[in-house]
């Protein structure tokens, strides 16, 4: 059997695969530029201004993401074994949600899972791709995951525990902590996920007025897809995002100040009301 761990050929990665739901709908209703520039953004979302490595020891300097995309299946894997720690956990994460928030502004949603382990990448990102972390974050995505959320594995959250390397340099783990805490939440069963309504108040532009235009949208896709789903199955999906959708909202409405208002001087909380998705 293979010791993954000895192989040179192997990398420790997050490995996060995902699903576009609905994708024969956006087929038939999406230009082939617009659901090409959806897509895009699993790669667009982590592209910043580093220029890539042009010598073997520049390589894995800092964790650096690779996506590969195939129709409505997309995978994305950030390198970890790298020269300099910056914390590529909440790194990905904070992708993670920015991905959820452009999806969502969109007019889509997906489904995915993140997991840790090998993976074959290529010292410069030539693949071929694959390995048991992307194998166990597929069927995780089919069989756990449900509902249109990005589920994280509990040996994610254990090893980040244990592992200082997938922390910031200079953190602590209550650093660490602390972010997750802000970026995931736990269902009933214990599964983690990323919590994007309640995290993408801190990551929109303009704010608090951001994020309610951003719940407002929310609001009118999931209202869409109750309305528009004859299928049960995706029904129940809906229903999820309702019941979560609802839940932040009226969070937020028990945490009101008596009498608090908006800047334009309209009560906050006919505003959170008018949020609700009561279909």
């Amino acid at each position: 059997m293979t010791v993954f761990e000895n192989d040179p050929a192997y990398e420790e990665c997050l490995v996060t695969f995902f699903d576009v739901l609905g994708f024969r709908n956006l087929l038939h209703t999406r230009s082939g530029a617009e659901i090409r520039h959806l897509l895009s953004m699993f790669r667009r979302v982590s592209e910043g201004d580093a220029t890539p490595p042009t010598r073997s020891d520049e390589m894995r300097m800092i964790s650096e993401v690779h996506a590969e995309i195939v129709s409505d299946a997309i995978v994305r894997t950030r390198t970890i074994e790298t020269q300099y720690q910056a914390g590529p956990l909440v790194w990905e994460l904070i992708d993670l949600l920015h991905i959820q928030i452009e999806c969502v502004a969109n007019g889509i949603l997906v489904r995915g899972a993140m997991t840790i382990g090998p993976m074959h990448l290529g010292m410069d990102f030539s693949g071929p791709v694959f390995g048991p972390a992307l194998v166990q974050a597929y069927f995780m995505e089919e069989g756990e995951v449900i509902f249109p959320r990005i589920a994280i594995h509990e040996d994610v959250i254990e090893r980040h525990r244990q592992d200082q390397t997938l922390w910031r340099e200079g953190h602590s783990y209550e650093d660490e902590e602390r972010h997750l805490n802000n970026l995931l939440r736990q269902d009933e069963s214990g599964l983690h996920y990323i919590d994007y309504l309640r995290a993408s108040l801190s990551e929109l532009d303009g704010e608090y007025a951001g994020w309610i235009e951003f719940l407002g949208r929310h609001k009118t896709l999931v209202e869409s897809g109750l309305a528009d789903s004859p299928n049960a199955t995706v029904r129940r999906k809906y229903s999820w995002l309702k019941n979560y959708h609802n839940a932040v909202i009226d969070e937020n409405m028990a945490n009101l100040e008596p009498g608090a208002m908006t800047e334009d001087g309209d009560p906050c909380e006919a505003l959170f009301s008018g949020l609700r998705i009561e279909a």
